[in-house]
């Protein structure tokens, strides 16, 4: 099963399951096999079940399977012991063709209720290449194909773009019956051909000059599970359908309707059934090569080139195309991720196949064009898986290349070594030259390469095994059937990432945070499995220049560039922050599909965040799909915090100042923040450039700019510089005043950033103006402390009434101020300065750096705010005075600037440093 069966509803649905595949065996081991199969399963159902009439019905269901087991390996004709099968639940027999009905299971359709701005994003993602493609309401009525008198026939306009290439071979697009079977084949006399729904032979579909291999081995794919006896999913693609025969129908008037998923929900295309007929013997459209007069093939594919903008198609990979032309939930899996288990995903796929619940197709990667001689295989290329077998214990996929010119592999194994050239299965070097059988002794014919001698297999049909699998391809997409789930949730959405915004500049990247991302909760009533499929949706790239009239005259290009991921958090619903703390990280991925798995505790809430990498800077529509086998609720997270306030600013040449052992660290950014009540609080500091390591500290300091920073000051911080961005929270804010100091980890590294604060109780935050904003900066000779000396003064003079403050920096060898880094802080003096009234016992200090208490010069000093006004002389001489405290004996020559800041010009000079000692 594609989904763990571990109660006793999952196990009774397995016996169910198994006895309906039983009906499809193609061989009588494999009939076998499977009878034992549901009687195992049953029997372990028997061992849950608690109701004696359940149990006895368990019972008695064991006893018949192991007696059809017996039957199929006694019969000689085993079908005829499986024509009738009593069910499960103990009624009369019913017929084999019933029971595969009764198991065709149901696709969940999603009950969340859209609210109006998800219809309107869901209409106008109709509009796409010039089309109008309306969501499905309802299969079209069969009076929609009738020919009606004195009408012409359907003409679907315009055509649709081919390459440079298809066009230097077209002849005409045709009607059906000029154009199948294809002129090229049948030159001459084409009495009693034409086009048919109907086919006589097995179906064998290739490509030719279209470059949609993944289209066509998705076509290959659903053709190849629905000879196996499942349940055809055509009836639900192809419009007019003839629900009795099981086979679409021929239009009368040339009209088909296909229905196919995309942008949001199913819709609905119309095509003509003309057809780009070439003039050579290359073929531009899909064709069957056993039945080549079959229609339907090139008009589902030509429905699906209409969507992805003609037949002038770039590529896609099939796991997308099957999605879009069935429905089924796409996975891919990389081949070459460490934490792929071949045994473990084996087992995974092979029952699941074998119930026709997963369509498999596989791709390649890049490889040179020796490695593709010498493997038999194309790079970057998509393949259709159309059986597993598993036969003398190797695993084997049969393949098929979609290229009506494709090889098949060439590999073999020889001596007992396989072509897998490493035990585990991963890439080897695939320039390495393959076996050369030519120049070996006879290779081992293992049940692989003797499967591979069939002369019935189709060119570029072959086995390969699992090994050589996960060695020589890149990806495999698993497409699985929704009915598995019984419970879907779909959500619409608009991420908009043009540079336009609401005064905001837009942070992008690996480093950015999540704050600008859509986020959603999803919680589970039951728990148990949960698929969360993201899938952007198709819009032309159409140019911001671009005026309403170029719009409607031209078809723009399908955008698609850039990756997508999705991620989950454990975080209660609410929004975050970071990428890093995800409990699960989906890759990212340039499909517009991306599939993400969660185990779920009953009423456990995650938060689904998509994340993207270099998407263009446009808006865009997504749609979130949950499935799960329990009643689902998916809506938007909500915040965090009640309150949410964002400020922004500037590193710039004179407030860049470097991470806190800088000299300049107190010329940064800061803001004060006034906390009116005790609340939780949470910041986010980031940058507009993800090149900057960037830092916030929260401190006590009254809400005013901070000079200089103790331990004990700091309330919390983002910790470590961070890439981008960086947050902190604290539980429990006391009311009061800070300062929010915001830095880089490198003094003059210049940028803008945003500081988000959110919180459950309201709180103010203004920026503070930035050292010396307003003031009038004095810069005065600077200080060389001699040998020996403690400490130098200079007169000040006011000449009118002037406030002012004074910084000291240590400055180094060079007379510049430097990042000194604290593991040198040992070899500096303290330093304290003032501004005093005389000298002696008359001596009086106005004011004082740090309280009046020596500190490290490394981040510069400063006093308060002081006001001084002429006639203040008359209490003796005003001077600005340094003094140091050694920090070693012999007290070496030490240098600092001093600036005054005053409040205006000329208010203020100052005299010659001198020797101050008392």
């Amino acid at each position: 099963m594609s989904l763990p069966s571990k109660d006793l509803e999952e196990l009774k649905n397995d016996a169910e399951r198994l006895d309906a595949q039983l009906l499809r065996s193609s061989s009588k081991d494999e009939a076998l096999e499977v009878a034992i199969k549901a009687a195992e399963t049953s029997m372990r159902a028997l061992k849950l079940a608690q109701d004696p009439n359940e149990r006895s019905k368990l019972s008695t269901r064991v006893k018949q399977m192991l007696e059809e087991a017996e039957r199929i390996k006694m019969s000689t004709d085993w079908r005829k012991a499986v024509q009738y099968r009593p069910s499960l639940n103990g009624s009369s027999s019913i017929k084999a063709d019933t029971v595969a009905r009764a198991q065709t299971l149901q696709e969940p359709r999603s009950t969340r209720k859209l609210p109006n701005h998800e219809q309107i994003l869901l209409l106008r993602a109709s509009y796409l290449n010039g089309f109008k493609f309306p969501p499905w309401t309802t299969p079209p009525e069969p009076s929609e194909f009738e020919l009606k008198n004195g009408e012409d026939l359907f003409l679907d306009t315009p055509e649709l773009p081919l390459s440079e290439f298809q066009e230097d071979v077209l002849d005409d697009w045709k009607r059906p019956p000029d154009a199948l079977p294809p002129p090229s084949w049948f030159p001459g006399d084409r009495t009693n051909l034409g086009p048919a729904m109907s086919f006589t032979r097995s179906i064998d579909l290739v490509q030719d000059a279209a470059t949609d291999c993944s289209v066509v081995a998705s076509l290959c794919a659903g053709v190849a599970r629905a000879a196996k006896g499942h349940g055809k999913i055509l009836r639900t693609v192809l419009h007019p359908y003839d629900a009795v025969s099981g086979l679409p129908l021929m239009s009368k008037n040339g009209k088909y309707v296909v229905r196919l998923n995309f942008n949001g929900c199913y819709r609905r295309v119309v095509v003509d059934d003309r057809l780009p007929t070439s003039s050579t013997s290359r073929i531009i459209h899909v064709v069957d090569r056993h039945n080549p007069g079959l229609l339907w093939p090139a008009l589902i594919e030509k429905a699906y080139l209409k969507v992805r903008g003609g037949y002038d198609f770039p590529g896609s990979n099939s796991g997308t195309d099957l999605w879009i032309l069935t429905g089924w939930v796409p996975e891919q899996v990389f081949l070459q991720a460490d934490e792929l288990e071949p045994d473990r995903f084996w087992e995974r796929i092979w029952n699941a196949f074998r119930y026709g619940d997963v369509l498999i197709t596989m791709g390649t990667g890049k490889m040179s064009c020796r490695t593709e001689r010498e493997l038999g295989l194309a790079g970057e290329h998509d393949y259709a898986v159309l059986d597993l077998k598993v036969v003398d214990g190797q695993r084997l996929f049969l393949i098929k290349n979609p290229w009506c010119e494709g090889t098949s592999w060439r590999g073999k194994l020889k001596g007992g070594q396989s072509s897998s050239n490493n035990g585990d299965g991963r890439n080897a070097d695939l320039d390495a030259p393959l076996i050369d059988l030519a120049n070996t002794d006879e290779p081992v014919q293992n049940s692989r390469d003797l499967l591979n001698a069939d002369d019935q297999l189709s060119p570029g049909t072959f086995w390969m095994d699992i090994d050589n699998v996960i060695q020589y391809f890149e990806s495999i997409y698993l497409n699985w059937n929704p009915g598995l789930f019984s419970s879907r949730q779909d959500m619409h959405f608009a991420w908009d990432l043009s540079p336009r915004d609401t005064g905001v500049s837009r942070t992008r990247g690996r480093f950015a945070s999540l704050s600008r991302h859509p986020q959603f909760t999803v919680t589970m009533e039951k728990g148990g499995i949960l698929w969360i499929l993201l899938w952007r949706h198709f819009q032309n790239a159409v140019p911001a220049d671009a005026t309403v009239e170029e719009i409607e005259a031209d078809r723009y290009g399908i955008e698609l560039s850039g990756h997508v991921s999705l991620n989950a958090f454990s975080s209660g619903g609410h929004r975050v922050l970071l990428l890093d703390r995800a409990v699960e990280k989906g890759w990212f991925v340039d499909s517009p599909q991306t599939l993400l798995k969660l185990e779920c505790k009953p009423g456990e809430r995650f938060t689904l965040v998509p994340a993207e990498q270099e998407l263009p800077a446009i808006r865009h529509t997504f749609t979130i799909s949950a499935f799960s086998n329990s009643k689902t609720v998916l809506a938007e997270a909500s915040a965090r915090y009640q309150h949410a306030i964002t400020c922004s600013g500037t590193w710039m040449k004179e407030t860049a100042g470097g991470n806190a052992h800088s000299p300049t660290y107190s010329t940064n950014p800061q803001f004060s923040i006034a906390v009116s009540y005790n609340t939780s609080i949470s910041m986010l500091l980031e940058s507009m450039t993800d090149d900057l390591n960037v830092h916030f500290k929260l401190v006590h300091s009254k809400g005013q700019r901070i000079h200089a920073i103790r331990n004990r000051d700091i309330v919390f911080d983002s910790r470590d510089y961070r890439r981008g961005c960086c947050t902190a929270e604290c539980p429990q804010l006391e009311a009061g005043q800070y300062t929010i100091i915001c830095s880089t980890f490198e003094p003059q590294q210049l940028g803008d950033f945003t500081l988000l604060v959110e919180s459950n109780q309201p709180v103010q935050i203004v920026a503070l103006p930035r050292e010396g904003a307003g003031r009038v900066r004095l810069e005065l000779s600077s200080i060389a402390f001699k040998q020996g000396q403690s400490k130098i003064a200079a007169p000040l003079v006011p000449r009118c009434l002037a406030k002012l403050y004074a910084v000291a920096r240590y400055l180094d060898a060079r007379g510049s101020s430097a990042i000194l880094q604290q593991s040198t802080s040992s070899s500096r003096s303290l330093i304290r300065m003032s501004i005093e009234f005389g000298r002696g016992p008359e001596r009086r200090i106005l004011v004082a750096s740090n309280g009046g208490e020596y500190s490290d010069s490394a981040g510069g000093i400063r006093t308060e705010d002081l006001d001084l006004q002429p006639d203040m002389r008359r209490f003796g001489e005003i001077w600005i005075v340094l003094d140091r405290l050694y920090v070693s004996a012999e007290g070496r020559e030490e240098r600092l600037s001093v600036e005054l800041f005053v409040d205006q010009p000329d208010a203020v000079s100052c005299g010659v440093w001198r020797d101050f000692e008392d």
